[in-house]
């Protein structure tokens, strides 16, 4: 049985079987085979004594088969599938016998996927045109195919000439002739220093030259990895006057993105500082009334006591967040202040393309300080505490922030833990609802912490991190007559931070820790070097109790009403930590 030749046309789909020993393809009329390419004619294949060559025509100055670029002629191998890219052209050809051939019926080009060589990753599905959007850094280090090619695949550095050929036809990049018109007068480098960026949405870092841009013009929209209507991403190239990168329609883009998750980069993130807070804490210990109330005091506090300037960073990814500030503070009644507890289903986790897959993690809420010249992106987390759950693989992608935190931030609460809450003298909060404390593995939370950053991080048993650790104690209102009648030392006085007074109180609240359940204490300082106690009330009051419809009990505020006490606290003191010049008293 003779060989017989095929040619797939990756981009109008349509299979062709050459009828005779000679086949010319090309965009032009005169071809036997007309496809998609910008040569009018590309090439020609000819069948002599069973053996198929390729001639490229005089037009083209060179092509790539199976991934060789080449300028001569060349022989298509039999029985396997050879892919040609050729002036924007890409082919699957097959030289073999009939009885041998694949079935072209399952090839979808329409759905590409990208496989990194050295990480050893595959992308999301993706469309051709998305292929664009991978960083130039990892152009050779990238193979991509379509649906149902599954035995080879292209070089992605030979695609790229594809993308481009399909972007001009649709009218979404000028036409390689007019390239001038947007002209690269500049890289978009040019006098920024390549330093790492980490991504606060995946925790991935990577070069500031890695980053994407976000596509400005309304026209360019679908991302491989967000979806049809997200903006694309696209590697910086062409800038305008001032340096800007532009995208494919000429639009100076305004936003950046995460080369590897694809979600926006805070504003100015090449400039400024970014410091990532993480907090933790056993479900329904008291994160989402702690977090809206420490962000709301930090908001009146930094500018009152050091002259900081605290504000929205991300507006719209902040939003879930404020919407509960509002709530909170603006409560009419007990039902007006009910929050509900962190959950990997609400709206203050997001989807995350991570490690190949899509993952549940917390979204960043990020903010803004400011003082003199110097600005800082703060960026908090609240991790639902079902993300600590040791049986399920998929939460440690979850809580990579903590990889990746400048401070971290534990909230305990003494209310639910057995050994605590039985010295505690006054525990109408536990009675109001109606039960005894529950079995809640607080310090287990912290062993899983701690294994997960010794993983992640490569520690060995007898190192610890250097990351400031803050134990928070929370629903101080409940057990604070347990400390004497002493009060605690304030930690700001005269619009100075005062560290001093901080370790003092610290260690007072750890001898009370200690002789309680000195497990938390040891487990805290098996992470950390640096670890500090706070005591925190969120409430400010002995909570009251609120019956939803469902006749579900919940804690909340006193009268709808919250008189926040040193919540922030171990957040000043973090940020004393990672800066100590940040908190003095404000200059005249």
């Amino acid at each position: 049985m003779s060989n017989r030749l095929y040619i797939f046309d990756c981009l109008s789909k349509k299979l062709r079987m050459a009828d005779a020993s000679f086949m010319t393809i090309g965009r032009g009329q005169g071809n036997v085979f007309r496809c998609m390419m910008r040569a009018e004619s590309g090439g020609s294949f000819a069948m002599r004594g069973g053996v198929c060559r390729f001639f490229p025509h005089s037009t083209i100055s060179s092509y790539s088969l199976n991934g060789q670029s080449l300028q001569q002629e060349s022989e298509v191998q039999p029985g396997v599938l050879n892919l040609l890219v050729l002036a924007g052209g890409c082919f699957v050809v097959w030289n073999g016998e009939e009885n041998q051939l694949p079935d072209f019926s399952g090839f979808d080009s329409e759905e590409w996927y990208a496989y990194n060589k050295t990480t050893g990753q595959w992308s999301a599905a993706m469309r051709l045109r998305d292929l664009a959007g991978i960083p130039a850094n990892w152009v050779d280090k990238t193979l991509v195919l379509f649906k149902g090619l599954s035995s080879c695949a292209f070089e992605l550095r030979d695609i790229l000439d594809v993308v481009r050929f399909v972007m001009e036809e649709r009218g979404e990049v000028p036409k390689s002739s007019q390239a001038a018109a947007v002209p690269a007068t500049a890289s978009w480098m040019e006098g920024k220093e390549d330093k790492e960026i980490c991504c606060p949405h995946c925790w991935q870092r990577f070069p500031l030259s890695h980053a994407l841009a976000v596509s400005s013009h309304p026209k360019l929209t679908g991302d491989s990895i967000l979806g049809k209507n997200a903006p694309q991403r696209f590697t910086p190239v062409n800038v305008d006057q001032q340096g800007i990168p532009v995208d494919a329609m000429g639009v100076s883009v305004r936003e950046y993105a995460c080369p590897w998750c694809h979600h926006k980069l805070p504003p100015y993130f090449e400039r400024i500082r970014q410091m990532i807070f993480s907090l933790v804490g056993m479900a329904n210990a008291g994160k989402t009334y702690y977090l809206t109330t420490m962000l709301h005091e930090l908001e009146y506090a930094l500018p009152r006591e050091f002259g900081i300037t605290f504000r929205d960073a991300d507006s719209s990814g902040n939003a879930p967040l404020n919407m509960m500030r509002v709530k909170l503070f603006n409560a009419v009644g007990l039902q007006d202040a009910y929050l509900e507890p962190t959950a990997v289903e609400s709206d203050l986790y997001h989807d995350v393309w991570k490690k190949g897959q899509y993952v549940r993690a917390p979204r960043p809420l990020v903010y803004s300080l400011s003082r003199e010249k110097k600005t800082y992106t703060m960026v908090v987390y609240d991790t639902a505490g079902a993300s600590y759950d040791p049986d399920d693989s998929t939460n440690e992608l979850a809580t990579g922030h903590l990889e990746a935190a400048s401070a971290i931030l534990f909230l305990f609460d003494p209310t639910v833990d057995i050994a605590f809450s039985k010295v505690i003298k006054n525990t109408k909060d536990t009675k109001k609802l109606g039960g005894q404390p529950r079995q809640e593995r607080q310090a287990l939370m912290l062993s899983e912490m701690e294994m997960r950053l010794r993983a992640a991080l490569h520690l060995p048993p007898e190192k610890k991190l250097d990351v400031p650790l803050a134990v928070i104690i929370g629903k101080s209102d409940a057990w604070q007559e347990l400390l004497g009648s002493e009060p605690l030392l304030p930690s700001v006085r005269s619009g100075q931070f005062q560290p001093k007074f901080v370790d003092v109180n610290s260690k007072r609240l750890r001898e009370l820790l200690f002789s309680i359940s000195p497990n938390i204490c040891m487990n805290a300082e098996a992470i950390s070097t640096n670890v500090r106690y706070f005591a925190v009330s969120s409430f400010g009051g002995d909570p009251e109790t609120f019956t939803d419809d469902r006749g579900q009990a919940h804690l909340v505020p006193p009268d709808g009403v919250v008189h926040p006490n040193r919540v922030i606290d171990p957040v000043l003191w973090a940020l004393h930590c990672k800066e100590p010049n940040l908190l003095r008293k404000m200059s005249l």
